[in-house]
């Protein structure tokens, strides 16, 4: 079958698109521009290809979702259901932004409409437990929705206006005032809607702030978990089974959704389903976190009652699945225990922080019983549950960079130094700072330490004739901070798109041994940049690779470090992220220092005068030939005389196209179409003048035309930006 899905790149997206494309299904994944997690969709679905025996394919397509109503121009094939995932503003602050969820539901209503026109038979949504509100008892189907959250209020207003649309469609459809695709002659069922409702998920993939994924982190780092009191009953549903719930939906083979239309024999169904775990399944949260604690080995502590409740009240998950089970037959399979132990074996991350592609299944190296972290140090209550870990220390085949293949320790946005205020750290600074002031000019200029800490080296940089600012993501550091006098604001390089403090953009960063702690580099680089004014300098530095192979010193290697970077790998990642690497420089024996500068697109203002010149040129020079009742033939059937006749009136006001490459004769010049012929075409069809446009060959050509076409013929050339007679 055909299939559409949007929000293809999210974590319950991915998942389904891989099960689809295993069931050897043509998949149309929406995907937003320039998301974030396009290369590790790209990468995990690659692995599923090749196993589909060559019947699946996957087509990608960059859209906005405010902009799905163009999806029928870009989708000519017929496609039988539209799986509707993407929703901007889930699982952040925008939840309770109720212009955000608005816009969602009118961004929804579009893809709705385009399902029809592309003659969807089935259109499936991803609703939320959320529309029940603060249900205290058992959720079913036909329990009564008081949604608390503005997410919660918009998926169920979408549902609310979608059935009643498709009701209007398919009364239409029955009375045969369609205006969809064509169906199956006699059926009259244009489309069914299915709403699902979905509890809580879990699985490799999961946003890495959710219980289940902090809790893994941070037990099998031995670390400390803050809870609520964990006394509110919860159900788990794992990612497979989920999936597996929506393709039974998607693909059943009888009516499941509603229609809207009535015939006094049946009752169409609502089309709403709970997908969640087992009835049996449902217990107290706490439960589940002591599961997880259990399946780590017994590390970490469970510090229960330090969180305060939720203002909106505490919410019960206690959901039914009895009308997806009698529908389509649906059971999930897949224990909490099984899950998370599947969570655990699979936890290593196999793709490059830089590039992407896939890491190598044989490490470089294998460290047993390595510390968790290096600022996690347990105390006298801690230390009989604290235990090392294994690292495996990989290189990526394509980019180089060496790496760790886990996940980064839980406070990698906070910057935490030891030794800021060494007298070695500030001479070096100091002397830095001076190098880059003077050699650069940026007296007077804004500078913006990124990841400042306490202020250590912002405040040695408050002697230079600059304004100085710092960021730093972690609240009492920033107090600190603004305590000893700096301007530091609160907030991390959390998204491309995020604005860092008040005062930019800023003219030049700063960013000390920072960088290697990152799991997504570029986006940070990519934030900085945004950031920055035009032409903005920067100076990084990292721990030098090259220092710990030259000493062989293992013991340099630390979780906390999640990459390890040379000289070559940084200068591809900068590079990579729009940055012109100026300077580099080994510091402090152990240390890569660069210096860069903010790439700016190439100046095309040439090009652009060129264009219009040339354009004009050739026009002067047509006109002069039909005023004199003349005919002009162009030579050079090259991509030079092939955008000059696309893009200038000689497509429409020369004869021919003259070429001597038997292969090229008898065609046409691409988009001007004028006709491409031998030069013995000259002779029943024979021009005044020629203009020659094949660089490097202009005088040979000239001497042709002169020896076989005779000398009265007009002989001209385009000289760089200029027609030149010969």
């Amino acid at each position: 079958m055909n299939l559409i899905v949007t929000g293809a790149t999210s974590f319950l997206g991915t998942a389904l698109v891989r099960r689809l494309l295993r069931q050897g299904h043509q998949i149309y994944a929406v995907v937003r521009p320039n998301s974030p997690n396009r290369t590790r969709f790209e990468h995990e679905i690659a692995a599923v290809l090749p196993g589909s025996g060559g019947k699946a394919a996957l087509h990608i397509l960059e859209l906005d979702m405010e902009r799905s109503d163009r999806l029928p121009q870009m989708i000519s094939a017929s496609c039988q259901v539209f799986i509707h995932l993407g929703w901007d503003g889930a699982g952040s602050d925008n939840r309770k932004n109720a212009r955000v969820q608005r816009k969602n539901v009118q961004d929804s209503m579009k893809a709705l409409e385009a399902a029809r026109k592309l003659g969807c038979r089935k259109f499936l949504f991803s609703g939320s437990q959320a529309e029940y509100g603060l249900c205290q008892s058992v959720m079913t189907e036909e329990t009564e929705c008081v949604p608390v959250s503005e997410y919660g209020k918009a998926k169920l207003e979408f549902y609310r206006q979608a059935i009643r649309q498709v009701a209007v469609w398919n009364e239409q459809a029955a009375a045969g005032a369609s205006d969809c695709q064509p169906e199956k002659p006699g059926n009259r069922f244009l489309m069914e809607y299915i709403h699902t409702r979905i509890f809580s998920i879990y699985g490799p993939g999961d946003h890495p702030g959710s219980l289940v994924s902090t809790c893994l982190q941070t037990f099998r780092e031995g670390g400390r978990m803050e809870l609520g009191d964990c006394d509110q009953m919860w159900n788990y549903l794992y990612i497979d089974d989920l999936t597996e719930g929506l393709a039974a939906l998607a693909l059943s083979g009888k009516p499941v959704g509603y229609t809207g239309i009535t015939d006094g024999v049946r009752q169409p169904e609502s089309g709403i389903y709970n997908l969640a775990g087992s009835e049996t399944a449902t217990r107290p949260l706490k439960d589940y976190v002591e599961d997880i604690r259990r399946l780590c080995g017994g590390r970490g502590i469970c510090l229960y009652g330090q969180l305060p409740p939720n203002a909106e009240g505490q919410a019960q998950l206690i959901p039914d699945i009895g009308k997806i089970r009698l529908a389509v037959g649906w059971e999930p399979n897949i224990s909490f225990e099984k899950g998370i132990k599947h969570m655990i074996e699979t936890g290593r991350r196999d793709y490059c922080i830089i590039c992407g592609h896939r890491l190598p299944d044989k490490p470089l190296m294998v460290l047993d019983g390595m510390p968790a972290s290096a600022q996690d140090i347990p105390g006298a209550e801690q230390v009989d549950q604290d235990r090392g870990i294994r690292l495996r220390l990989c290189q990526c085949g394509s980019c180089g960079l060496v790496q760790f293949d886990c996940g980064p320790v839980g406070y990698y946005r906070d910057v935490i130094r030891s030794g800021g205020y060494s007298t070695t750290m500030a001479e070096l600074r100091t002397s830095q700072y001076r190098h880059l002031i003077e050699t650069y000019h940026l007296e007077g200029r804004k500078f913006l330490e990124v990841g400042c800490g306490r202020g250590e080296f912002l405040k040695f940089l408050t002697g230079f004739p600059v304004k100085a600012y710092g960021i730093e993501h972690c609240e009492d550091l920033v107090e600190t901070a603004r305590r000893e006098g700096l301007q530091v604001f609160k907030g991390f390089t959390e998204k491309e798109d995020t604005i860092l403090g008040t005062e930019g953009p800023y003219d030049v960063f700063l960013s000390f041994n920072f960088l290697e702690h990152q799991p997504e580099p570029g986006v940070m680089l990519d934030c900085i940049r945004n950031n920055l004014s035009d032409g903005g300098i920067g100076l990084i530095t990292v721990p030098s690779l090259e220092y710990i192979l030259q000493y062989d010193g293992y013991y340099e290697l630390i979780r906390d470090h999640i990459a390890y970077y040379t000289f070559d790998t940084l200068r591809y990642l900068l590079e990579r992220h729009g940055f012109q690497v100026l300077e580099e420089d080994m510091v402090n024996r152990d240390t890569l220092s660069v210096i860069v500068k903010k790439r700016e697109p190439i100046d095309i203002s040439g090009l652009s005068d060129s264009y219009g010149r040339i354009r004009k040129q050739i026009e002067e020079l047509m006109a002069d030939i039909e005023r004199r009742n003349k005919k002009l033939a162009v030579w050079g059937a090259s991509h030079q005389g092939f955008t000059l006749a696309a893009t200038t009136c000689l497509g429409k006001c020369a004869a021919y196209m003259i070429d001597s490459a038997p292969f090229k004769q008898g065609r046409f010049a691409p988009a001007s179409h004028l006709p491409i012929v031998a030069p013995e075409h000259f002779f029943q069809e024979p021009a005044d003048a020629i203009l020659i446009v094949a660089p490097g060959y202009t005088e040979e050509i000239a001497g042709v035309i002169r020896q076989r076409f005779g000398g009265k013929v007009e002989i001209m050339t385009l000289r760089t930006d200029c027609v030149e007679k010969l």
